[in-house]
């Protein structure tokens, strides 16, 4: 018998218990940024290889979308959010132990895949929940409690850096899975109505994801999705690099500007879940779009008018991720409102989508870097650009909310 969804907020309690399990995800990108060139420095090795860690941790988790979501169809969202922090508790000690660079990416691989549990089978368990405007205010309150983790992470690995070296976050974030897997064992209570049987066979699992990707609304606003992702990985793939290494600031210091960022973020999580219910969600994503793009033109002319000070770099991001959080939940919840009945396989390739995105533009934002804010700048307006195109020419003819 499929549950009844649930009435609003006793919401909070499952969208903070389900924010738990999204934060390795969170930590495994944002809290390890501060120690990146200590890192650089431990290894002996260049950014472009510390770059490297990075994105092999986001090419995993793009990778784990395509999984996770057609095992927690079969098996159910509770097995496979424990499976998936047991082994990101393993991967992160195998981090924290590796005595080469090379040992490490393939460890940040592994963790990637593990970690990418959490995001993908929230988003199908408040589909399993929740239609339209009440999917896109959950994922805006859990994203509120998730966003408490880039806030604090920068700060906690920038201390846990300096005091300890390059490998303390690892340590922590394996403590951290070990404790969330019991916590959530004990607590969760199921929410898939009944089990796709044959969701792992791969007839029917191609078959599910032809029947998401041929789907055109679901493309537009995926685009939207992707290109928030782009957003901010143009800022996540070299900004400890040139806030440290070029503007000369400590990683301490890094951790609160990057902290300070988060904050816009939590802003406008905030702003979404109040707003959604009020202006809907194509109103909310009209704005974001429309925000980040003005907010990327300031960084790229303050970037192209060499104003050389993190306040041209910080300052505008603070904003864009006011912007960013305003397209963020209301493109998931367009994208997957089409597919109740897999909502596990469309979220899948919804991550799988994002998540390449993000690890392709670190990959290339670092190796186009000439180690100032220019090519941060560059990423920014350029995805800001694609994903206004996108809302005004694919979102607008095809919406689903």
């Amino acid at each position: 018998m499929k549950p009844q969804p649930m009435k609003t907020f006793d919401n909070s309690r499952l969208a903070a218990l389900l924010a738990l399990t999204t934060v390795p995800t969170a930590l495994g990108i944002d809290g390890l940024l501060p120690a990146m060139p200590a890192m650089t420095v431990a290894f002996g090795t260049d950014q472009a290889s510390a770059q490297l860690t990075l994105s092999m941790f986001m090419i995993g988790v793009a990778v784990g979308q395509l999984v996770h979501g057609p095992i927690s169809d079969r098996f159910g969202r509770k097995p496979a959010i424990l499976g998936g922090l047991f082994v990101a508790m393993l991967a992160t000690v195998g981090c924290a132990l590796s005595p080469s660079v090379e040992a490490l990416v393939g460890f940040r691989f592994l963790h990637g895949i593990a970690a990418s549990t959490g995001w993908l089978v929230c988003r199908a368990v408040v589909r399993d929940r929740h239609e339209r405007a009440d999917a896109a205010r959950v994922l805006s309150v859990l994203m509120v409690f998730h966003s408490m983790a880039p806030l604090i992470g920068p700060i906690l690995g920038s201390h846990l850096t300096v005091a300890y070296g390059w490998n303390a976050m690892y340590w922590f974030l394996s403590c951290y899975s070990a404790v969330v897997l019991f916590v959530f064992g004990a607590v969760f209570h199921e929410t898939i109505g009944e089990k796709v049987l044959d969701a792992l066979r791969p007839g029917p699992l191609l078959r599910n994801f032809a029947e998401v990707s041929g789907n055109v609304p679901f493309w537009a606003y995926t685009a939207c999705a992707a290109a928030s992702y782009g957003i901010l990985f143009s800022f996540l793939g070299s900004s400890s690099h040139v806030i440290i290494s070029y503007f000369g600031e400590s990683e301490t210091r890094y951790g609160y500007m990057f902290a300070g960022c988060m904050i816009g973020n939590l802003s406008g999580m905030l702003l979404g879940a109040r707003l959604v219910g009020r202006y809907g969600v194509d109103a909310l994503l009209r704005w974001g779009v429309s925000g980040v793009t003005a907010c990327g033109l300031v960084m790229a002319v303050l970037a192209w008018s060499a104003v050389n000070h993190w306040l041209a770099v910080i300052g505008p991001m603070f904003f864009c991720m006011i912007a960013f959080a305003l397209i963020f939940p209301q493109a998931i919840a367009g994208a997957l409102q089409p597919f109740p009945h897999i909502a596990g396989a469309a979220s899948s390739l919804i991550g799988f989508v994002q998540q390449l995105v993000g690890a392709l533009t670190g990959i290339v934002v670092a190796a186009l870097s000439d180690g100032t804010q220019t090519t941060i700048a560059n990423g920014v307006l350029f995805w800001a650009l694609f994903g206004l195109a996108t809302y005004w020419f694919a979102v607008r003819r095809y919406r689903t909310v």
